[in-house]
């Protein structure tokens, strides 16, 4: 394989989006520790599988924690989320989390959110 071909495949491989489920635009409060107190952000963005949250705190990628979600109604969904991309850009900083242990009710909670 040449080089050139080596580079155009990693291109094609990088722009495709590799989310299993599709983003929804919605803003949840979000609570999650630190290492002197708990944390209160927001989402900016949240699918089945994860969401990105709006925050300046410093993330590791593959970092774990728990998370909880504040729904309108004021129900929680509390799952354990691990760290897939951080962004550093000033204007969207934060990180994109996925799900990874969650009970079967909140996956229902969400799957509601967003009309799945």
């Amino acid at each position: 394989m040449t080089i050139g071909l080596i580079k155009s495949l990693n291109e094609l491989f990088m722009s495709i989006d590799k989310r299993l489920h599709k983003r929804h635009a919605i803003s949840l409060k979000v609570h999650y520790p630190s290492l002197d107190d708990f944390i209160e952000d927001y989402t900016a963005n949240i699918s089945i599988g994860g969401c990105f949250l709006q925050s300046t705190q410093a993330f590791e990628m593959g970092q774990t924690f728990e998370l909880t979600l504040q729904l309108p109604d004021g129900q929680e969904i509390r799952t354990q989320a691990v760290v897939r991309w951080v962004s550093t850009d000033a204007d969207f900083s934060g990180v994109g989390v996925q799900f990874v242990v969650i009970s079967r009710r909140d996956q229902r909670l969400i799957e509601r959110l967003v009309g799945s």
